[in-house]
Parts: structure tokens; sequence; C-alpha cells
């Protein structure tokens, strides 16, 4: 990704261009996203082997919740925050399944 995207929008917007379908291979699970803030936006992202589809607010049971705000989401996406640093100083909230958290950082580059 060479442009940085500066909105939760944006973001959503590039994730076609983003996703890498053969990371994705073998993968069925939901990702809830809950970004706080005043831009903030909850979203869920459904990836089933190597397609996904957007589910706009919360879901019920997903098999992993990524809790953040809207700052700490956008460094995450443009790589200017690595996950593990975000989770260590509490930026991101992680619940659920953390093997299937882990394959995110593969499936959208």
């Amino acid at each position: 990704m060479s442009q940085r995207l500066n909105s939760i929008e944006e973001v959503i917007h590039s994730m076609d261009a983003r996703f890498q379908p053969d990371a994705s291979k073998g993968v069925d699970a939901k990702y809830q996203w809950i970004i706080n803030g005043e831009n903030g936006k909850e979203f869920c992202i459904h990836v089933n082997n190597g397609a996904f589809s957007i589910l706009d607010g919360r879901k019920e049971n997903p098999d992993v919740t990524f809790e953040t705000d809207e700052h700490s989401y956008l460094r995450l996406v443009n790589n200017e925050l690595k996950g593990m640093t975000a989770i260590l100083t509490r930026k991101l909230l992680v619940k659920g399944n953390i093997y299937l958290a882990s394959k995110m950082d593969n499936i959208f580059k």
C-alpha cells in the first residue's frame, strides 16, 4: 500500500485491493472491529476460504473481536503501529481466537 489511508471509510474501500485470497484459503472466520472515537465505526469482516464480505454493525459470536480507537486503527492499517505493540500498550484489545487474529496481517496487506 503506497498511499496513506486517512479515514475508516477509506480503509474499508481499500480492502478489495489489499485482500490476499491465497492467505485466506481454509479460513472461515468473522472478525469484529469496534473502533471508538468521534468517527468510530463497528463492522465485521467475514473471511471465507478466499473471499470476504463486510457486514455493518456488531455481529453475534464473532471468532475475533478487535477494539481500538480511530487514531490507533489508522496507525495500524498504515503500518505506523505494529499489532503486537498496540496489544502490549493496550491500544488494541483482542478477544477470541488468537490464532485467527494473527492471520489478519497476511489476509489484508
